[in-house]
């Protein structure tokens, strides 16, 4: 499940602090709709890789860096 260094510089490059959730999800393996879903609601793991900013709505945030440290299997609780 690792990604490789050219993904992850990818990932970096075209999205320096927050990822789309269309391109989260892909990696990930659910649908965009399903992991603003599970971050509102503060699932674990998902919720450790974004944030809901939104007030009245949903307004899901994926941080980059987070999402490339889950993919590589580190821990994102400290």
């Amino acid at each position: 499940m690792p990604v490789d260094n050219k993904a992850t510089n990818k990932l970096r490059r075209e999205y320096p602090n927050f990822t789309p959730l269309k391109v989260a999800s892909e990696l990930l393996g659910v649908s965009p709709r399903q992991l603003s879903k599970l971050v509102a609601e503060g699932r674990k793991p998902f919720c450790l890789l974004g944030a809901n900013i939104g007030t009245r709505q949903w307004y899901i945030r994926i941080y980059t860096e987070r999402l490339i440290a889950y993919l590589n299997g580190n821990s994102l609780e400290d």
